[in-house]
């Protein structure tokens, strides 16, 4: 009996601590995150909502999140690659409405 509620409870954890790992943050201060320099506010990235109309593998490398398939090496200026590489083609090709108009993200 007790072997029967040990494999309940472990398995229980382990189905948890999957369903914690694939939703991932409500939001992300990407500024902090990256360590981005810049004048403009701070990006407040809706991870959940992006979560819950795309594949995690739309941007991670896993379809369990974690890393980014993209490494943002240039986080500088306007021509960052969050810009180039991960959020303006995505919004482009999704016709995200203002898709690439700076206050759609960066909001005050």
């Amino acid at each position: 009996m007790k072997k029967i509620l040990l494999g309940l409870v472990t398995g229980m954890f382990g189905i948890s601590t999957i369903c914690l790992a694939a939703t991932g943050p409500e939001t992300m201060n990407l500024k902090d995150r990256f360590a981005v320099q810049g004048k403009k506010p701070a990006v407040i990235f809706p991870h959940h909502a992006h979560q819950a109309k795309l594949k995690c593998t739309r941007c991670h490398d896993s379809g369990r999140g974690g890393n980014l398939s993209i490494t943002p090496k240039n986080i500088k200026g306007m021509a960052n690659d969050f810009h180039k590489k991960i959020c303006w083609p995505c919004h482009v090709e999704m016709k995200v409405p203002k898709g690439k108009s700076c206050n759609t993200c960066h909001r005050r």
